[in-house]
């Protein structure tokens, strides 16, 4: 080994070849000669540890500018320093353009050998620390993006793009510990047939089961040199793979908590197929592992995130229904009005998407109302016109209550603000019109209107179908959607109800 590494001196000359070896590991060196380009290539290509490439110009066969050109293939990092003794302004521009970092004349001095090496060896120590500085930003980059994620999906499928760009491969897998922890279950994959996008594996086998059964990440260089690894792979393409698995940290000195539920092992991040058909190093397993423990926590953190919205919404749920369950009068109508607006929106052939934001948003589209005293939203009779004022407000109050519950996107809060405004603008709380009222807003309005309409009120008892068929035709294109109001029509024609979700 040298300071830095080895060096390679070629020259067609054994006399130079000897010169070179004497001043070179005097100044502690590690030194190996070639007496052709051809002996050069041969041994670049046995060892990769060459750090400086020390060659003569003019040499027989292969001259020293094409060796440089064809060891840069093999050794992209290596340095080269060309000597010749007819240099010429051609010959010195035509070793620069290969990548020659210096040039050294025969005859030369002592002086001008050590130097010209002791700088080539200064540039490829900022050259490694550069790359490891680049490495370092670009892995906090990685980290950052995958620590500000809370979707699992979006976060899952980031992790492993990245992993795979960060080693240069082509084909990987991330798969997920099962609830049960029993199993894991393919998640993203890119690059893997299809019937292995879909596996599954119990705990305990096979490549990814072995590594989360063990917490320990497996680098396979050849699988052809481990017989072992060999027999329980899936020999999928590829010799040379790593698995490394995501696991849940605790604080340093202390165990997982007996309530415990996740497993301690989240995933496997599984990476194969190489560029170049190249094999993954202790490298590239460091870099895996750094973004699987990123991956792990932010991970576990969406998830916890996750539970705690769900937990708000389901309490915003139970609200709402127990502000209908004290009025004999609404009680299911958020349930039934879900029911209405999914139904109504499949028969428009809406987006699975909207149908998501009715089915969520239309539950909770009443949960303004906790802002209303009881004796208000129970009063039997026709409210006053400050009542009604207060009743007005309703949907404003739902939209601030659920602003802080992350789980629900805009059109989920918009969906509740909007349930009372109608096509024409004499809608409320902000008299949108036409166009401004989106898809899934129009088919609430008349979802709403219309269990309104076939239900009894304290103030009035249900319409009769003939009186609500009379009532969407009346309103279609001023308080209703004409396509929306249509839909209910036939609903109401046909004499049937729509089915529970």
């Amino acid at each position: 080994m040298t300071k830095d590494g080895s060096i390679l001196v070629v020259d067609d000359e054994i006399v130079i070849r000897a010169l070179l070896v004497d001043i070179l590991t005097e100044e502690g060196y590690a030194v190996e000669t070639a007496g052709s380009a051809r002996d050069a290539l041969n041994l670049l290509q046995q060892d990769n540890n060459f750090v400086i490439l020390f060659t003569d110009i003019m040499m027989p066969e292969m001259d020293g500018i094409e060796l440089i050109r064809e060891a840069r293939k093999i050794t992209p990092t290596v340095i080269p320093i060309v000597m010749t003794g007819f240099a010429t302004l051609e010959t010195a521009r035509a070793a620069v353009k290969e990548g020659a970092y210096d040039y050294v004349l025969k005859p030369f001095s002592l002086s001008e050998i050590k130097l010209a090496v002791s700088n080539a060896v200064e540039r490829h120590r900022l050259e490694n620390e550069n790359a490891r500085l680049r490495e370092i930003n670009e892995l906090f980059n990685i980290s950052e993006k995958i620590a500000g994620m809370r979707d699992e999906e979006a976060l899952l499928d980031f992790v492993l793009r990245a992993a795979l760009e960060r080693v240069g491969a082509h084909r990987g897998s991330l798969m997920v510990t099962t609830p049960d922890g029993k199993a894991l279950e393919v998640a993203v994959s890119i690059g893997l047939p299809a019937e292995a996008a879909k596996t599954v594996v119990e705990m305990g086998r096979g490549i990814s089961g072995m590594v989360a059964q063990s917490a320990q990440p497996l680098l396979v260089e050849d699988i052809c040199q481990s017989p072992d690894i060999e027999q329980i792979s899936r020999r999928l393409q590829g010799d040379s793979f790593v698995s490394v698995p995501l696991e849940q940290k605790w604080p340093s000195g202390y165990d997982a908590p007996l309530s415990a539920i996740e497993p301690r092992v989240l995933g496997v991040l599984n990476v194969t197929d190489k560029k170049d058909g190249a094999r993954f190093t202790e490298g590239d397993l460091k870099i895996l592992s750094i973004v699987a423990n990123h991956a792990a926590a932010a991970l576990e953190n969406a998830r916890l995130i996750k539970s705690v919205e769900e937990a708000h919404l389901s309490t915003l749920q139970s609200i709402a229904l127990l502000l209908e369950a004290k009025d004999a009068y609404t009680h299911g109508h958020s349930q039934r009005v879900r029911n209405y607006s999914v139904w109504a929106a499949r028969r428009l052939g809406m987006a699975e998407t909207d149908i998501e934001v009715l089915r969520l948003g239309a539950a909770l589209h009443d949960v303004g109302k906790v802002g209303i005293k009881d004796g208000i939203l129970n009063k039997r009779g026709e409210p006053t016109p400050e009542e009604w004022e207060t009743i007005r407000r309703h949907p404003l109050v739902g939209y601030e209550v659920l602003m802080p519950v992350r789980v629900l996107r805009p059109e989920h809060r918009q969906l509740v603000r909007g349930h009372h405004e109608r096509m024409d603008g004499s809608g409320y709380p902000d008299g949108l019109r036409g166009d401004q009222l989106s898809p899934v807003t129009r088919v609430i309005v008349v979802a709403d209107a219309y269990d309104a309409m076939a239900s009894d009120r304290a103030y009035r008892s249900a319409l009769s179908p003939p009186q609500i068929l009379e009532q969407l035709k009346r309103h279609s294109g001023t308080q209703f959607d004409p396509l929306v109001a249509n839909t209910f029509v036939d609903l109401v024609e046909s004499g049937k109800t729509p089915p529970q979700e």
